[in-house]
């Protein structure tokens, strides 16, 4: 332990000798902190909302109006929208992944940022849903592409994220058994064992619940279901270090994962192709 602070200290001197100017505006920070008051943070340019808005708002008006919609959170404007898109010939699936899809991700990205709240995002998502129903009544009565079962995992009552998935895997021919949120992994056990499930979705924005996605993982590998793991406290790091299991960033991951279950690749395989 005192090698251990010896060579903190010297490392620490070293720095205040190459950094002396840094070294003191980190000391009175740290002075500031101890005291309970606000501090500029460091290194990291803090993104606004409008470059968030930017970065993903279409180019196309029509399709940019139908995101606006989705952000605003105004479920009979983007159904209209939805309608008008649909009635002028363009495919349901490219509607949800180019314009509906686009507004959930803006509210979520700025609600990360402290700048949008919880409520916000219930709107958000009843407006991109809106859509997404239209969207699959347009595909209409069509060979189902799978089944999954998507889910929030134990103790974890944060639903958005999984909502999200299971619109965008409807929205793309999959059937979704949707178990909802704080779901115990013995309940998915028996859903895998009395129904032909293809993949499972689990996610968890908590990281004191996200072990409960390696058990899940572990008690349903007999079935050869693999599970897509996602949510914010969930990383390609963390889904390594356990079986049967395969990390998704974005609501598309889950698609292309649920997609490659159906070609009849297994989860190490698909965990490579996606460079996991």
């Amino acid at each position: 332990m005192i090698r251990h602070i010896d060579t903190a200290t010297k490392e620490l001197i070293e720095f205040k000798e190459q950094n002396p100017t840094q070294f003191q505006e980190l000391l009175e920070e740290g002075i500031k902190i101890g005291r309970g008051e606000e501090v500029k943070s460091w290194g990291i340019p803090k993104t606004t909302v409008e470059e968030i808005r930017k970065k993903y708002i279409p180019k196309d008006k029509t399709d940019a109006a139908l995101t606006m919609a989705v952000i605003d959170g105004d479920k009979k404007e983007a159904a209209r929208l939805t309608k008008v898109l649909l009635d002028g010939g363009r495919n349901p699936t490219d509607i949800v992944v180019s314009a509906l899809m686009p507004g959930i991700q803006v509210v979520c990205e700025v609600y990360d940022m402290g700048e949008a709240f919880v409520p916000e995002i219930l709107l958000a998502n009843d407006a991109m849903v809106a859509g997404v129903v239209l969207c699959q009544e347009k595909l209409g009565d069509i060979p189902s592409a799978g089944k999954v079962a998507s889910l929030v995992i134990e103790g974890d009552v944060h639903d958005i994220g999984k909502n999200i998935v299971a619109a965008i895997l409807r929205a793309n021919g999959f059937d979704v058994i949707d178990m909802g949120r704080d779901v115990l992994v013995e309940d998915v056990v028996e859903l895998v064992k009395t129904q032909k499930i293809d993949l499972v979705t689990g996610t968890s924005l908590m990281s004191t619940t996200k072990e409960g996605l390696k058990a899940l993982a572990k008690s349903i590998e007999f079935s050869g279901v693999p599970v897509a793991c996602g949510g914010a406290a969930v990383d390609a790091h963390f889904v390594s270090t356990f079986s049967n299991a395969v990390y998704g960033k974005s609501p598309l991951d889950a698609v292309n994962i649920a997609k490659s279950v159906k070609k009849g690749k297994k989860w190490d395989e698909i965990r490579k192709e996606m460079k996991q």
